[in-house]
């Protein structure tokens, strides 16, 4: 008989796969010389933008099923978004600083849901955790094309 993965332990998984990217970024962007980092660093950036648009959807979810959707709270599940997107269309280090704070905002959206009700402790756990190693591997990038 097939055993069933809790909700939380499937997306434990899927939030680590969704890591490989950043992580194969680093590497990247640390092995390759000349342009390999600024490379990495724009590759990384647009997923970035696409993942933070994510998170605001799964908070719309988790408040809509929870039904407890404050006004407040959807509109700051957006704010990632409406951040990251235009970010992508700047030049520049501007780019780099806006899906940082993109994804902390994310985050914070996450912790407030905490505090609110309508998102679990174990996935905020998740989120902190995997925030905090999608950061780094950006930092480190981003570090490394200042560098050169």
């Amino acid at each position: 008989m097939a055993r069933s993965l809790s909700a939380l332990s499937l997306a434990t998984g899927l939030t680590a796969l969704a890591v490989v990217p950043f992580a194969a970024g680093v590497y990247y962007a640390f092995a390759h010389s000349g342009n390999g980092a600024a490379q990495a660093l724009h590759w990384l950036l647009a997923y970035l933008a696409t993942i933070v648009s994510f998170i605001g959807g799964v908070q719309w979810g988790r408040m809509l099923a929870a039904r407890q959707a404050p006004p407040q709270d959807m509109v700051l599940a957006v704010v990632p978004a409406l951040i990251a997107w235009p970010a992508l269309l700047m030049s520049g280090p501007w780019p780099f600083f806006m899906l940082l704070a993109a994804l902390v905002i994310a985050w914070l959206g996450d912790e407030n849901g905490a505090r609110q009700g309508w998102q679990g402790r174990g996935f905020l756990q998740l989120r902190r955790l995997i925030t905090l190693i999608v950061a780094a591997c950006v930092v480190a990038i981003g570090w490394r094309v200042m560098r050169g």
